[in-house]
């Protein structure tokens, strides 16, 4: 049996994994808040988040944000989903010479194989208590 913190993470997670696996629908992105200027910036705790100026989110409306943990990304289609919402991303932010100013605890990942490794490991870690608990 899965202690009760591990448990309510894979039920948080497993859903998430499985949309952002199947990727948006057309209505998913219809009303999903728009990510402009945006970079992938893993915390210290190894998770993937996106930084960027937000445009139409339903609680922090347009500004720029920090958001929950990304769980699926394709910037050639333009669409990322995170713990909480999908969104449409807009212009990708570059780095000039490798200079930005990383806000304390985050570092910037700018190559879509390592997010994507990343996210990856995280589905896998999440699967593997979830198919043990099933196994009990």
């Amino acid at each position: 049996m899965l202690p009760d913190h591990l448990r309510d993470l894979v039920a948080a997670h497993m859903p998430i994994i499985a949309l952002a696996e199947a990727g948006p629908s057309a209505s998913d992105l219809a009303d999903a808040p728009q990510l402009d200027h945006w970079m992938a910036m893993r915390e210290f705790t190894g998770r993937i988040v996106l930084f960027g100026d937000v445009t139409g989110h339903p609680l922090l409306h347009d500004t720029g944000i920090v958001t929950s943990q990304l769980f699926g990304i394709d910037a050639k289609t333009g669409w990322a989903r995170t713990l909480s919402r999908w969104y449409r991303l807009g212009r990708q932010l570059t780095l000039d010479n490798g200079a930005f100013p990383c806000p304390r605890g985050f570092l910037p990942v700018t190559d879509p194989d390592v997010v994507a490794a990343a996210l990856a490991a995280h589905a896998d870690e999440i699967r593997r208590p979830a198919a043990e608990a099933r196994d009990q």
